[in-house]
C-alpha cells in the first residue's frame, strides 16, 4: 500500500530539504581540503595563549577601557571581513562602511519599529548587507584597481545619501534612538563586560570561520585570483563568480559588526558610517598584514585606542588617517606584524649562529 502525503507535507520536506542541502554546501565551502598537505595544526598553542588573554584582560581593565576593546572588537570584524577581499582576493574596497551602516539600520528599524529580537535582527543585518553586495558587486566588480576601489567609495558617498535623505525610515541625520541590549533567550548584554564576551565571541567564531575557509578549495582560488586574474581564468576559475563570493562574505562580516554596534550604542545614525570608518578599517588590514588574519585584529586595537587620544582632533582625523596610512605603505607594505615577525626570527638565528661560532672558537 502507497502511502500517500498531503500538500502540507510536501511542502514541510521540501524546506528540511532545502535547509539540509543549504547546510551540507556551507560545510563544504569551508571544509579544509583533504588532499591538500599541511605542515601545520590547525589550531596552535599560541591560539590558546590569545584566547586565555582575551577571557582575562577585562577583569585587570578599567570601565572605560572594556568599552573601548567592546569597540575594537566590533572593527576587527569589519576588518577581518575586509582582509578576505582586500588580503587574500587581492580587491579594494573603500566602501565597507555602508555595508556597516546597512547592518547597525537593519537591527535599529527591525528591533525599534518591528519588535523583531535582536538575535533575528542580528542575522537579518548580515543577510541584507550581503544582498546589497551581490547587488552592487555584480555590476562594479568588473572594475580592477583604482577603478573599483572609486566605484566602491561612490557607493558608499550613495549610501550616505539615501540615509540622510529617508527621513521616514532611517530618522535622517538624528538618527535611530532607543536600540535595545543584544539579548538571547532573555539574557541582555547589558554592561560593557557582557558586551566584552559578546563580541569577542562572535570574532573568535568568524575568525575559525574564516580560517577553515582559506584552507579550503576556496582559499586556494583567492589566492589564484589575487596572483593573477588572467591566470587564474586561463586555468578554468570563473575570476567574476569568486571575486562576487568573496565580496559578499566580507559584507556580511560587516553587516554583522554593525548589528552588533548599533546594539551596544542603542543608537544608529550617519556619523559613524562615512569614508573615516572606511579608511580606518583598510588601515588595519594593510597595518595587520595583507594575507593575514590576526594582524588585522592587532590593528583593530591599536587604531581604536589611537582614535580614542586622537577624539579632541576630530576635525584633522581623516588627514592623520592618511598620514599614517602613506607610512605603513612606505616602510610596512607587508604589515607591521609581518615585518616584525621576520625581523624577530631573523635575530633569533643570529644569535643562535653566533653562540654556535662562539662553541666552536672554544
Amino acid at each position: 500500500m502507497v502511502k500517500k502525503y498531503n500538500k502540507g507535507s510536501r511542502i514541510e520536506y521540501r524546506k528540511r530539504d532545502i535547509l539540509f542541502t543549504a547546510g551540507l554546501w556551507l560545510v563544504s565551502l569551508i571544509l579544509p581540503d583533504p588532499h591538500l598537505p599541511y605542515r601545520r595544526e590547525f589550531i596552535k598553542k599560541r591560539d590558546f595563549f590569545y584566547v586565555g588573554a582575551l577571557l582575562l584582560l577585562p577583569l585587570i581593565l578599567s570601565g572605560p577601557l572594556v568599552y573601548l576593546m567592546v569597540l575594537a572588537g566590533i572593527y576587527a570584524i569589519v576588518a577581518l571581513g575586509l582582509s578576505l577581499f582586500l588580503g587574500y582576493a587581492g580587491q579594494i574596497s573603500l566602501g565597507h562602511a555602508a555595508f556597516f551602516g546597512i547592518g547597525a539600520y537593519t537591527t535599529a528599524i527591525l528591533t525599534t519599529r518591528y519588535a523583531v529580537s535582536p538575535l533575528e535582527a542580528f542575522g537579518a543585518s548580515a543577510l541584507a548587507a550581503a544582498v546589497c553586495a551581490y547587488l552592487i558587486g555584480k555590476p562594479i566588480l568588473k572594475l580592477k584597481g583604482y577603478f573599483l576601489a572609486l566605484a566602491t567609495l561612490g557607493f558608499g558617498e550613495i549610501f550616505l545619501v539615501m540615509v540622510r535623505e529617508s527621513r521616514s525610515l532611517t530618522g535622517g541625520v538624528s538618527g535611530i534612538f532607543g536600540v535595545p541590549w543584544f539579548s538571547v533567550a532573555g539574557f541582555a548584554f547589558d554592561t560593557s563586560l557582557k558586551q566584552y564576551y559578546l563580541v569577542w565571541g562572535v570574532l573568535i567564531a568568524l575568525v575559525l570561520f574564516a580560517k577553515n575557509l582559506v584552507r579550503s578549495k576556496m582559499g586556494r582560488t583567492l589566492l589564484a585570483v589575487a596572483a593573477s586574474e588572467d591566470a587564474a581564468a586561463s586555468v578554468g576559475i570563473n575570476v567574476a563568480q569568486v571575486k562576487v563570493r568573496v565580496f559578499v562574505l566580507s559584507a556580511a562580516f560587516a553587516g554583522l559588526a554593525g548589528s552588533l554596534f548599533a546594539c551596544v550604542l542603542s543608537t544608529a545614525n550617519p556619523q559613524g558610517f562615512g569614508l573615516g570608518l572606511s579608511v580606518l578599517v583598510v588601515m588595519m588590514v594593510i597595518m595587520g598584514g595583507m594575507g593575514n588574519l590576526y594582524g588585522p585584529i592587532f590593528a583593530a586595537i591599536f587604531l581604536t585606542w589611537l582614535t580614542d587620544v586622537l577624539g579632541g582632533f576630530q576635525e584633522y582625523s581623516l588627514p592623520i588617517y592618511g598620514v599614517i596610512l602613506i607610512l605603513l605603505l612606505i616602510f610596512f607594505p607587508d604589515g607591521v606584524g609581518t615585518r616584525l615577525n621576520e625581523r624577530l626570527i631573523y635575530l633569533i638565528s643570529y644569535w643562535g649562529r653566533k653562540r654556535r661560532r662562539e662553541r666552536v672558537d672554544i
